[in-house]
């Protein structure tokens, strides 16, 4: 192999002669790390809150009430998500149908899928 010689070319080659021995010479640099387990109990709370921060980003005024429905407000119609199996309950069919879906989108990307069937 051949080269025009100047400082800078012989710099880079060096470079990358060395570089090539050290990763011959080195094992892998990545090692395992152990996932972090938490409860189920740690995650749900962690999913709801994200369901809420969400809901908010997308809808504005949203409130927790009784047992972790939200209660969703937009241009004064109100719609009750229930935050354990998704059920909306709302006169207005067009926001209804938009929590719904928004809610299950949120779930495909907060609840994660599981690894055993």
């Amino acid at each position: 192999m051949q080269w025009s010689s100047d400082p800078i070319s012989d710099m880079v080659s060096d470079s990358v002669v060395a570089m090539i021995l050290n990763i011959n010479r080195e094992g892998p640099k990545v090692t395992p790390v152990e996932e972090a387990t938490r409860t189920q109990e740690e995650t749900e709370k962690m999913a709801h809150k994200v369901i809420y921060a969400l809901m908010v980003s997308l809808f504005g005024d949203v409130k927790v009430a009784e047992e972790g429905k939200l209660v969703i407000t937009v241009d004064g119609d109100v719609a009750q998500l229930n935050g354990k199996n998704g059920e909306v309950e709302c006169e207005n069919e067009g926001l209804k149908e938009r929590v719904r879906m928004a809610f299950r989108r949120i779930q495909g990307a907060v609840r994660p899928i599981p690894l055993t069937p």
